[in-house]
């Protein structure tokens, strides 16, 4: 998936200083699904707020799942990026990003007996937080936050004029932390309950080292929103669905 630097340089001429995509605030509800054997559950819900300002583009993800096992898991990721005219897709600056993990009691929940606040109640990408969780845990948090940038990147890939099976590989620098990438690869066209899409895969590194998740997502040929997101997990099968509202 190799996009023409001739072309960018090009456009880039003509594109005063801001992001090459222009993404007015805008929400992105989503349902969350988890398959293990026969097991098929919607155990989720998250809500993206995705937009650009100037040469900035910000994302959140907010979720919480259903009451599980008398606790609702909670994660909430922030990444603020900037995108470069000149740059395009060959570079992205991350100047802030963390991902948030927290698992009250049900009947705490939303509140005042749960404090979101107390380290002993979070764990956080940023290294904060009390809260016992795995190595494999915070990792999926921060590929969570990482690829928020996807929603930009779906807006700018000229995927009318990709090959399938080709790939590219976007360097991210951090503010603060490691130096990562992303590796993005076009599957071809798609089809998703009954309108068309562009099927790409993608994995990031973690520690400079490729992560432990290739994620999936069907990306709707129309509006650029991947209106499916999954993964396999060591715990099963996980699904990002988009439910419009």
């Amino acid at each position: 998936m190799k996009k023409s630097l001739m072309l960018l340089a090009l456009l880039a001429a003509f594109v005063p200083a801001k992001a090459q995509v222009n993404i007015p605030y805008q929400e992105i509800t989503y349902d969350v699904h988890y398959h293990w054997g026969l097991v098929d559950l919607m155990i989720a819900h998250g809500l993206v707020t995705i937009q650009t300002e100037g040469q900035n583009f910000s994302a959140t993800l907010d979720g919480n799942s259903i009451p599980w096992e008398g606790r609702v898991f909670c994660v909430s990721d922030t990444l603020q990026a900037t995108m470069t005219p000149t740059d395009g897709l060959s570079h992205e600056t991350v100047t802030y990003e963390n991902g948030w993990y927290m698992k009250p009691k049900a009947s705490q929940y939303r509140s005042d007996g749960f404090d979101p606040s107390n380290p002993a109640n979070y764990k956080n990408i940023q290294g904060q937080g009390e809260l016992n969780a795995s190595g494999s845990t915070m990792e999926a948090i921060t590929v969570t936050a990482d690829m928020l940038g996807l929603f930009y990147y779906f807006r700018e890939m000229d995927f009318d004029n990709m090959t399938p099976g080709n790939s590219i590989t976007i360097p991210i620098s951090v503010t603060g932390g490691y130096d990562q990438s992303v590796v993005v690869t076009y599957n071809g066209c798609g089809d998703y309950n009954g309108s068309p899409t562009f099927d790409v895969d993608f994995q990031y590194t973690y520690h400079g080292a490729p992560s432990g998740y290739t994620v999936q997502a069907r990306v709707d040929t129309a509006s650029r929103i991947p209106v499916l997101i999954s993964a396999s997990l060591p715990a099963g099968h996980v699904e990002m669905i988009h439910t419009p509202v």
